[in-house]
């Protein structure tokens, strides 16, 4: 007898449109701009993870069918396949792919929720928010195919240890829910998005003519999983409600950022943290023209190029 799955399959994409939709409403409350997109780009790069960590779990244990015993395919086989970097590469494809797209839409939502004169400029960024495409891409990709390697060898350690078969070690990494990836894409898919929303709109006041100085705000949303000090005012050690001028860095209880989830934060800083930024204006500002508005962004960013260049060549 064929069993129908439609019906299941119907409530699978009911629940999944639902968290979806929660989602969007709760990114949307927060204050982050275009949050459909976010949520299309969160699922859309956690299915993009979840298919190469499996692909990369089916063809470790491929190579085990061929394998002796654990000693040689350790000293040997897993040698080879640890510094290989088919996967490496495949991450930083599908992260430079989808970090580009976003930081251009991003950025211009930003601008335009702040400076609505200047929705018909191009969506042009910056050379610094070129590179922190680049360089994150890149970065983000090897971190995750060392914390995948680690894993791995977790279990080899343990194979070893207790003496395991090649049987046994493959039924230990089927068993161990390496293949099970969906909470570590998703939470990488989630805090990316938002990291990326957070370096959107950092790039948005560089080239807003308007901005002059930022403010870290916490949403007070995750109130269950907020860190302390992202709640604590500057009075009190903390970054809620700092303001310092847009190109200049935060700093509490010895860190320093640009943005909220600014890559060289520690993941404790980062991961799962919905903090973000507001614009102080500049009053003096107030009264120009929207030609005059669009140009003064085109030399905002000609400067920001300028200074980045500089300090390529120091």
């Amino acid at each position: 007898m064929q069993l129908d799955t439609k019906p299941l399959i119907d409530a699978i994409d009911r629940l999944i449109a639902k968290a979806n939709s929660d989602l969007e409403n709760s990114l949307e409350s927060e204050g982050y701009v275009a949050a459909k997109d976010a949520v299309i780009y969160i699922n859309s790069i956690e299915d993009g993870i979840t298919a190469l960590l499996n692909d990369n779990t089916d063809n470790l244990l491929e190579s085990l069918k061929n394998e002796k015993n654990v000693s040689e395919f350790i000293s040997g086989t897993w040698q080879q396949i640890k510094g290989n970097t088919e996967l490496p590469e495949a991450l930083e494809k599908l992260f430079f792919e989808k970090f580009d797209e976003m930081m251009h839409i991003f950025t211009k939502s930003w601008l335009i929720k702040e400076v609505p004169v200047l929705a018909n400029v191009d969506d042009r960024i910056t050379k610094s928010g070129e590179a922190f495409v680049k360089e994150w891409s890149s970065k983000l990709a090897d971190l995750m195919h060392l914390s995948t390697n680690q894993q791995i060898e977790n279990i080899l350690t343990k194979a070893v240890k207790n003496n395991w078969s090649i049987d046994d070690l493959q039924k230990g990494i089927e068993d161990s829910g390496i293949r099970e990836c969906g909470y570590r894409a998703r939470r990488v898919a989630v805090t990316e998005t938002l990291r990326l929303e957070s370096y959107a709109q950092l790039e948005s006041m560089i080239q807003n003519p308007l901005c002059y100085k930022k403010r870290w705000v916490h949403t007070g949303q995750q109130k269950g999983e907020s860190r302390q000090l992202h709640i604590y005012t500057y009075d009190r050690g903390g970054v809620n409600g700092q303001e310092v001028f847009k190109r200049e860095k935060f700093k509490w209880d010895g860190y320093e950022a640009d943005c909220p989830r600014d890559i060289y934060l520690p993941a404790s800083e980062t991961v799962n943290c919905h903090c973000i930024m507001e614009t102080i204006q500049d009053e003096n500002i107030f009264g120009m023209s929207d030609d005059e508005l669009k140009n003064l962004r085109q030399e905002m960013m000609d400067e920001a190029d300028t200074e980045f260049d500089n300090k390529g060549n120091d």
